[in-house]
């Protein structure tokens, strides 16, 4: 009777497994950043598994460790969402662009994001005004615009919402 048991038991625990096992997360970033992939300083080079190199955790790469983008625009809402996200030595991105029709997310998103966040410069003492200039500016945001919300985690853990409604 047990003879019988192994067999099935041993595929049901194969077959968890690589279920388990595909089951991901499909936002965070897994490939390396090098020097190579970027035509701009600031970035330094992620761990060779994905994700930050440990003396970059805490918003040493971008001066942020949190960067979430809404724009809405008066025919279309969330016409441009982004958010880039580190957890610990891990990184998350997701990036979507209704207007021309493009979704991304983990290594996709984390390359097209990357020379834009690097580009921002965002600091914990710039104005509301100046973050949501900067963003519409690097982010090439329409001025017609209906509203333009940016939620940014400092290092410190300072967290700070940057709102404007349309021109």
């Amino acid at each position: 009777m047990i003879k019988k048991k192994f067999p099935l038991a041993a595929g049901f625990l194969f077959s968890s497994v690589l279920l388990l096992g595909s089951c991901g997360n499909e936002e965070q970033v897994t490939e390396p950043v090098t020097d190579e992939a970027s035509d701009y300083d600031g970035v330094e080079d992620a761990n060779p598994e994905g994700g930050l190199a440990e003396e970059n955790v805490g918003g040493e790469v971008f001066g942020f460790t949190d960067f979430e983008l809404d724009v809405d625009y008066p025919d279309q809402d969330d016409a441009l969402t982004a958010s880039y996200e580190e957890i610990r030595d891990q990184v998350e991105a997701e990036y979507e662009d209704k207007l021309s029709n493009e979704t991304l997310t983990g290594n996709d998103a984390f390359d097209k994001l990357e020379p834009l966040l690097a580009e921002l410069e965002l600091t914990e003492d710039m104005s509301e005004e100046d973050v949501i200039s900067k963003v519409t500016e690097v982010f090439n945001i329409e001025p017609d615009f209906e509203s333009i919300e940016v939620e940014v985690t400092y290092p410190e853990g300072t967290d700070k919402e940057y709102q404007a409604s349309g021109n």
